[in-house]
């Protein structure tokens, strides 16, 4: 289970060095994709296998569904980790999700989310309007 933050930086050929205390667990080879949100998801591969076929068993008949489909599976890469534990994230991969030269790589479960700094502030903006607001029913019982 991935957990935890980090913050990364791009070099100039795109390479982004996966974090030490990942790499045994994520192995010699991941999958990226593009998310809606503006992030990219990081995979291991027998997490992507799951995944992918929890999307594709989606009914595609309903647009709203086929589009994330496309997202998901359209954008999807597999990458190998090279011997200095980096990973290339392509030019059309960086610019759908804004990437500058920082990156958050925030432990989601069974992905990773990759962020860029500015798209990583909207969301914690989210979350700290959500906190004074009326939460969301599904969080309202729920005690930290």
């Amino acid at each position: 289970m991935f957990t935890g933050a980090s913050s990364l930086s791009l070099d100039a050929k795109g390479r982004m060095a996966i974090p030490t205390r990942y790499r045994d667990e994520l192995g010699a080879r991941v999958v990226i994709t593009a998310d809606p949100d503006g992030c990219l998801l990081l995979f291991t591969e027998s997490a992507w296998q799951a995944f992918e076929q929890r999307v594709g068993a989606l009914p595609n008949l309903v647009p709203r569904i086929r589009a994330m489909q496309r997202m998901w599976l359209g954008y999807k890469l597999d990458c190998e980790i090279d011997a200095a534990g980096r990973i290339v994230i392509p030019p059309e991969m960086r610019d759908y999700a804004k990437f500058d030269r920082k990156i958050q790589m925030m432990g989601q479960g069974d992905r990773f989310e990759l962020w860029s700094e500015r798209g990583w502030q909207s969301v914690i903006d989210l979350a700290q309007r959500t906190a004074r607001e009326e939460p969301p029913a599904e969080l309202a019982r729920l005690s930290v």
